[in-house]
């Protein structure tokens, strides 16, 4: 049954995707802390609006989204099965932990899979586009300001949480030799960069200005995280040789591309007093300390405390093989679902994949999972690009 709204609904829905746009991707941080838990106002406009909408007597579902649901159940309750026996050390964490794996999935694959079904794509393509190249304009200003004033610039309440106000120098772990890294809006640079990596290829395929597109890819660099850094080259040459289909000229562009970043990375280097021995870290930023005291078990025994940097070690250290067997399968279902439907795939929806696909690669190194922006970007798009697979939906006059 498709899902039909009227021109006023269809105002309301547009309203609601400039607020999410504006909110989630472009100010993700704007907001308070209480009790040292972040509310930010995104968050806080998408939790009520689910909950008003929720209580909604028809509701609509998109097949590919309850299939997600379905495929995240067996993970969701054996971790928590496992937090219960084993306890937890942080409860921040431990909110953030459910927050992105249980209520974030519910309203982006229940609650709103029919408003997602029918956004207006190009309507959020064009404030979509602009968001990201502000984000981008907005982190390299903000880069050289704090190099030229020796203080970040801050809108509390909007670019920064209130509570956070004049303390990012000394609480983002930004410091990268005698410089900052890039932050943009989002208070930390590989939270910055792992996000926009979801959302890079989408934007590479929307936006036609390759001035717009070098902003986003120097932003990119300016992060000064190995992460990012390896995570635009994944995302560059797929990109070049697979959604755009042009393999010689891709090539060629791919080349271009890459030796104009590894000058800038040689360049900035230098710049920071590093040399390029910081590009092959044997410890990996101590990212190797969550080996320390490593057990193999197929239920581990563990008190969670999050899901740290290196997110699969990290998953298979604090709940043991069979919950890590069953959060690859969470994790990978958009993408299994689209393997399995074999059916056209527009160049959009293309693009979206490479950003899932380029996030879970380097997931391996750190995939920022206790942020929550990173795990709304990625529910959000994956359900953006499961709507697209077929028209099935399934309709219930009740919750359930």
């Amino acid at each position: 049954m498709i899902v039909s709204f009227s021109n006023k609904e269809k105002k309301y829905l547009n309203f609601f995707t400039l607020l999410f746009v504006f909110f989630i991707i472009a100010f993700p941080k704007g907001g308070i802390k209480i009790q040292g838990i972040p509310l930010t106002w995104g968050y806080l406009i998408l939790g009520l609006l689910a909950f008003i909408l929720i209580f909604r007597d028809k509701k609509y579902f998109c097949k590919n989204h309850l299939l997600v649901l379905l495929f995240l159940l067996p993970f969701q309750i054996t971790s928590i099965i496992l937090i219960f026996l084993n306890d937890h050390t942080n409860f921040g964490f431990l909110f953030s932990f459910f927050i992105g794996f249980f209520v974030l999935p519910f309203i982006f694959f229940f609650t709103l899979s029919e408003y997602i079904e029918k956004i207006d794509k190009d309507y959020f393509f064009k404030i979509f586009k602009n968001a990201i190249f502000f984000i981008a304009s907005y982190g390299i200003f903000l880069f050289f300001f704090r190099i030229f004033f020796g203080y970040f610039f801050e809108i509390p309440l909007l670019t920064t949480n209130f509570h956070d106000f004049k303390l990012l120098d000394f609480s983002k772990n930004i410091e990268r030799g005698n410089f900052f890294k890039l932050i943009s809006t989002y208070n930390n640079g590989n939270l910055y960069g792992i996000c926009l990596l979801i959302m890079h290829p989408l934007f590479n395929f929307l936006e036609k200005s390759l001035f717009k597109k070098n902003i986003v890819r120097f932003s990119l660099i300016l992060t000064i995280s190995r992460t990012v850094w390896i995570g635009i080259f994944i995302s560059e040459f797929f990109y070049n040789f697979i959604i755009k289909k042009n393999n010689i000229k891709g090539f060629f562009t791919f080349g271009a591309t890459f030796l104009t970043l590894f000058v800038l990375l040689v360049l900035l280097l230098k710049k920071i007093n590093f040399n390029l021995s910081f590009l092959i870290d044997s410890n990996l930023g101590g990212r190797l300390e969550i080996f320390e005291n490593f057990k193999f078990l197929f239920f581990s025994k563990n008190p969670f405390f999050a899901i740290q940097e290196m997110v699969y070690l990290s998953v298979l250290k604090d709940f043991g093989l069979i919950t890590f067997i069953l959060f690859l399968i969470s994790m990978f279902s958009p993408i299994l679902i689209v393997m399995y439907k074999k059916e056209k795939f527009s160049d959009s929806n293309k693009s979206i994949l490479l950003g899932l696909i380029t996030y879970l690669i380097i997931s391996f190194s750190d995939g920022a999972v206790p942020f929550l922006p990173t795990m709304a970007i990625f529910w959000f798009f994956s359900s953006l690009m499961l709507v697209n697979l077929n028209n099935q939906k399934y309709h219930s006059n009740k919750c359930f």
